[in-house]
Formats: structure tokens, sequence, C-alpha cells
């Protein structure tokens, strides 16, 4: 018998992620992403994805969109998700229990 072939995620193909968007605000950004500074390049800053679950967060990110300029190299958790501290100290994006209808 044939075993399904698993595809892990960092071989997916590179169409599925558009390349990095240096950038100065959120506008300049598209759905689901936010102008936050680079992690390498301090002085740049770059279109960064909204966090998922896991993802680490800082506790006072600006919502999306934000006209400013961020100051921070995350961007705000995704709408379904809140940025709580976890028991090691820090801060990530998990699931909000207050918004789910159960």
């Amino acid at each position: 018998s044939r075993r399904g072939i698993k595809i892990l995620p960092g071989l997916l193909p590179l169409t599925h992620h558009p390349s990095p968007q240096a950038c100065e605000r959120d506008l300049q950004c598209g759905s689901g992403t936010c102008c936050a500074i680079s992690l390498w390049l301090r002085g740049l800053r770059m279109c960064t994805p909204l966090g998922q679950e896991g993802d680490e967060c800082h506790p006072f990110s600006h919502k999306v969109p934000f006209f400013g300029k961020r100051q921070h190299h995350t961007c705000p958790c995704l709408p379904n998700f809140i940025c709580s501290r976890f028991l090691d100290g820090r801060y990530r994006c998990s699931v909000d229990f207050k918004n789910i209808d159960f």
C-alpha cells in the first residue's frame, strides 16, 4: 500500500509567499499584514503577516491599520487571537476565549 505524500510547510512553492515588501506605514501593505520593523535591518520596515496562534507579539501593538510608524518587529495578532503573556514571560498570540461561541 502507498502512503500519502506529506508536504512540509517550508517546502511549499514560493508562489504562495510574495517577496517581502519595504514600507513606511500599514496602508502600503496588503490585507493580513502590517508595516513592522525588520528583524535584520533596524532602519527598514517590512510588510509582515499578522500574528497567528503561537507567534510572538507585543502587548501594546496598535491595531491595523495604524497611521503612524510602528516601533516593533511584530504585528498585532489576527482578529480571533489576543496577545497573552505565557509562563516563560514571553507574549504570544493565543485564542481569545471571550469571543468564542460555545
